[in-house]
């Protein structure tokens, strides 16, 4: 039966191929992707903007890049929080459009603790006999048993999916831990560590309680941890698992089946495990090299990642490049000094490596491809993680727990103000019997 199938399959690869030219052909573009590398307007939003080049006469103009969250600079976002944290407070901003209050940030604190408990039996029922050796499945499958724990799950008017939101996006610290957990302890034969979520806790100290064994961590590696959540809060109405989120929402259906298909999205390794693979590029280098490498030992490395001849042999500079950003990513921005303060108190020699293979890297690209680049987000955040002694398991739940408000946010949005279908077109190419 399955060389059967082989044979059907490889028939139709040789019978059925769709030859290249026909996308320019039909103008069909392909990632909705323009010619210019510019993404093919889709929507409208007032959620976060995301600038960084400009166009004229059809051709991309780099410059600094820009993260605008309800019209606020992510800089000015986190600048904000001052030395507190400050997720929370951004949650507020998107869902709601301003930033809050002194008295709004301290009620909205509140209601976030008051959910951040899961349904009685949820844990022992639903996470804990069904461990999965990815997380993200394991997570994903949570949010939609969820469904069955609420008395008006289909409810989608903008109340109901602001409360389930809300609802939800606190509960994120709980279920990736105990996701982590369960995997821990049934398929890695390790001990079971269940803390249960602390209400005078923020959201990032959470997230670090939950899912130590210990429960211990420190001052700044919440405060650290708080910032990278802020960062990846959201990222514009364009990005895929955003994108995702608004096509199936425009079904009309629930906001468990919403959440579940953008996150479905997230853990592709072209979305959500980008830092993975610059700590395992970053890794390898160090291994060959030492954490003291020269700079000509650097830009031989650079040379061979270039010419496909080292580590994964793909050509990619992991962590560096972005499809929007240009001359500079903000959140980079961001979590560069973020990983900067974190080595100097771990006392870990990482973070110099970093910053030079970051810019030797940047110029040997710019001088391959004849384009500006700067680092993207994935390169420190990984870094920052693994100096949180933050399991790789958790790499990209952690973004998915910071990225629910941005998903909520757009979905609202796009049911009070756009609610159509989401129905675009193909072309038929194939063969027609006469």
């Amino acid at each position: 039966m399955n060389e059967f199938l082989l044979e059907k399959y490889h028939d139709l690869l040789k019978d059925g191929a769709i030859a290249p030219e026909l996308y320019d052909l039909y103008e069909v573009k392909k990632g909705l992707r323009n010619n210019n590398g510019t993404g093919v307007l889709v929507g409208l939003t007032k959620v976060s903007e995301v600038s960084g080049y400009n166009v004229e006469n059809n051709v991309k103009l780099p410059k600094e890049g820009n993260l605008y969250y309800r019209g606020i600079d992510i800089k000015e976002v986190v600048k904000k929080s001052k030395d507190d944290f400050g997720y929370e407070n951004t949650c507020f901003l998107l869902l709601f459009g301003h930033y809050p209050n002194d008295i709004e940030s301290s009620i909205f604190r509140k209601i976030l603790s008051d959910n951040y408990d899961l349904p009685e039996g949820f844990l022992e029922n639903i996470i804990l006999p069904h461990p999965s050796k990815s997380l993200m499945n394991h997570i994903t499958r949570s949010i939609l048993s969820l469904y069955s724990f609420d008395d008006n799950p289909d409810a989608i008017e903008g109340t109901e999916l602001i409360k389930k939101g809300v609802s939800l996006i606190a509960k994120m610290p709980a279920i990736i831990s105990y996701c982590l957990q369960a995997k821990t302890h049934y398929l890695d034969k390790d001990s079971l560590h269940i803390h249960f979520p602390k209400k005078e806790y923020s959201f990032a100290e959470n997230v670090l309680y939950l899912s130590r064994n210990d429960g211990h961590f420190t001052d700044i590696e919440a405060k650290t941890l708080d910032r990278c959540l802020m960062v990846h809060a959201d990222h514009g109405g364009g990005n895929n698992s955003a994108f995702v989120g608004t096509v199936v929402s425009s079904t009309l259906t629930d906001i468990y089946s919403m959440l579940s298909a953008s996150l479905a999205a997230l853990k592709g390794p072209r979305h959500g495990g980008a830092n993975m693979a610059v700590q395992d590029m970053m890794s390898v280098i160090i291994d060959d090299i030492g954490i003291n490498a020269t700079d000509d030992e650097i830009n031989n490395v650079i040379d061979r990642l270039l010419k496909k001849d080292y580590f994964d042999k793909s050509g990619l500079l992991y962590g560096i490049g972005h499809a929007i950003y240009t001359l500079s990513d903000p959140r980079c921005d961001i979590l560069r000094e973020e990983a900067k303060k974190l080595s100097e108190d771990k006392k870990s020699p990482k973070f110099d490596l970093y910053y030079r293979f970051e810019k030797l890297a940047i110029k040997k690209l710019e001088a391959k491809t004849g384009k500006k680049c700067c680092a993207n987000v994935d390169f420190y955040s990984g870094l920052i993680y693994e100096l949180l002694d933050i399991p790789r398991d958790l790499f990209i739940p952690i973004f998915a727990a910071a990225r629910l408000v941005g998903w909520v946010s757009h979905d609202i949005e796009n049911l009070l103000y756009c609610n159509k279908i989401v129905r675009p077109a193909t072309k038929y190419v194939g063969f027609k019997e006469d």
